[in-house]
């Protein structure tokens, strides 16, 4: 799988991780357009522009918009299949989640990603790209939408709690969450990435990771 799992993109580290894996990547995947999956409706494109521009700035030349709520495109899963590269925004990560299992999109993101596509995901979203979000908890995230089956794409095999302070200010509650879980968790401050290319899997920053 080609897969990049960021706190935030707003790090120089976040962006040698995105630079180190898209050169990685065959050159025709720049000509591909890069889809931005919304974790709730962004109407004045508020957090959706920034991520464009970062994504024009690394060569992509296309980079289009869907939504998973009343805004919903149609042809939302012709867009996906298309896709050279899909970004999976931050944000609540239990609306987030919800959304995309409504819509059968989680579904369609697991097979896309098995079959290679790349897949970017920045806090809710890398969370979602785990075997579950219940970590989501130790970064605040609470459960508002009545979300039962918190079960994640399963792209990796370890759980993620992103924006971890360091010094870690919650490592009680962690430790407990840890004690609770048979995952891997892996703690990310805003300056860490890590980089899945094929079998290979690459940190930036200082990741921890608790087994």
């Amino acid at each position: 799988m080609n897969l990049v799992l960021l706190s935030n993109t707003a790090s120089l580290e976040a962006m040698n991780a995105l630079t180190f894996f898209i050169g990685n990547l065959s050159k025709d995947l720049l000509s591909l357009p890069v889809i931005y999956i919304a974790s709730q409706p962004d109407s004045k494109r508020v957090y959706f522009t920034p991520i464009k521009t970062m994504y024009q700035q690394l060569g992509f030349k296309q980079v289009d918009y869907i939504e998973l709520e009343d805004g919903f495109q149609a042809n939302a899963s012709t867009l996906l299949e298309k896709a050279g590269l899909i970004h999976l925004s931050g944000g609540d990560t239990y609306r987030f989640l919800n959304g995309l299992k409504q819509r059968g999109i989680d579904k369609q993101l697991r097979c896309l990603a098995e079959e290679g596509t790349v897949i970017v995901g920045v806090s809710a979203g890398a969370m979602i790209m785990t075997p579950s979000i219940d970590s989501a908890i130790l970064c605040g995230d609470q459960n508002t939408v009545g979300l039962t089956d918190t079960r994640g794409l399963h792209l990796v095999s370890f759980l993620m709690v992103p924006h971890v302070s360091d010094p870690i200010s919650n490592l009680s509650e962690i430790e407990t969450f840890k004690l609770q879980s048979d995952n891997e968790l892996l703690l990310c401050k805003d300056t860490d990435a890590v980089v899945i290319n094929g079998n290979k899997q690459q940190t930036f920053g200082t990741p921890i990771w608790l087994k």
